[in-house]
C-alpha cells in the first residue's frame, strides 16, 4: 500500500470487499446505508465556491453492537462507506475543476479535499480549500503579488466548530483569521493565541496578524460561482 493515494486505497478496499461478498455485495452495501441515523448525519456534498465544513466525530459502534452484527453485515457497511467516500473524492475533484458555467469569470486555481483528525471522542473530518488569488502589482511594471488563501474547517472536542482562514503572501508572510462557533472554543483559542503565533514563527513564517472571532467567516463567493442549473446527488 506504500505510495497509494486515498482514491487508490479506497478503490482497492472496495474491490476486495466486492470480491469477498460476491453476488450479495450490492445488496449488503445498500442495506448498510438505509439507516436513518447515517442519512441524517451525512455531510452535505462539497460545492464549488461554497464554505468549507468540518464533520464532528461519528459515534463508534460499541462492542455489543459489533458482535451482534454478522461478518457479512459489517463488510457490507464497510463497502457502503467506501463507495460513499469514493463519491466524495470525485465530488471534490469536480468542485475544484473549471466548468463552462464560469467561462466569463476570472480563472481561479483551487484544490479542495478532506483529511481525518484523531480526537478524544473519535475521528472527525477537516475540510480544506487552497486557492490562488493573485493581487495586481502595487506599481506599474511590477510583478503581481502572489497570494494563496487556505480555508480550513473542523469540529473537534472541546473546541467545537472552528473555521480558519489563512492568507499566505510573498516573503512567507501569513495573516490568520479564526472563527469559533462556541464561546468555550473561543476562550480556549484565545488562551492559545501566543502559542499559535510562536508555532508559525518557528516554521519560518512572518505573522502579519492573528484575529479571533465568534461565529462564521464571511462568505461572498458561493452565489456567484454556483450556477442555477447546479445539480448534486445529496445521497453521495
Amino acid at each position: 500500500m506504500v505510495g497509494v493515494d486515498l482514491k487508490g486505497a479506497l478503490g482497492i478496499l472496495r474491490r476486495e470487499l466486492v470480491a469477498w461478498l460476491g453476488r450479495n455485495a450490492d445488496v449488503m452495501a445498500s442495506m448498510a446505508g438505509d439507516d436513518g441515523v447515517t442519512s441524517i448525519n451525512r455531510p452535505p456534498p462539497p460545492r464549488k465556491g461554497g464554505p468549507v465544513r468540518g464533520q464532528p466525530a461519528m459515534r463508534v459502534v460499541d462492542g455489543d453492537q459489533a458482535e451482534a452484527g454478522t461478518t457479512e453485515a459489517l463488510a457490507g457497511r464497510a463497502l457502503g462507506e467506501a463507495e460513499r467516500s469514493l463519491s466524495r473524492v470525485f465530488l471534490h475533484q469536480a468542485a475544484t475543476s473549471e466548468s463552462r458555467d464560469a467561462k466569463g469569470a476570472q480563472p481561479t486555481q483551487a484544490l479542495m479535499f478532506e483529511i481525518p483528525i484523531a480526537g478524544p471522542n473519535g475521528t472527525s473530518i477537516a475540510q480544506l480549500r487552497i486557492e490562488r488569488d493573485d493581487h495586481p502589482p502595487p506599481e506599474p511594471g511590477a510583478k503581481p503579488r502572489k497570494v494563496f488563501q487556505v480555508d480550513i474547517a473542523f469540529d473537534i472536542v472541546p473546541l467545537g466548530p472552528v473555521a480558519v482562514r489563512i492568507g499566505l503572501m510573498d516573503g512567507r508572510r501569513v495573516a490568520v483569521g479564526v472563527w469559533c462557533e462556541s464561546d468555550d472554543g473561543f476562550v480556549r483559542m484565545e488562551a492559545e493565541r501566543e502559542n499559535i503565533v510562536l508555532g508559525l514563527e518557528q516554521e519560518g513564517m512572518v505573522v502579519a496578524g492573528l484575529d479571533l472571532h465568534r461565529g462564521h467567516p464571511p462568505e461572498g463567493r458561493e452565489d456567484m460561482t454556483v450556477a442555477a442549473s447546479h445539480r448534486l446527488d445529496l445521497q453521495l
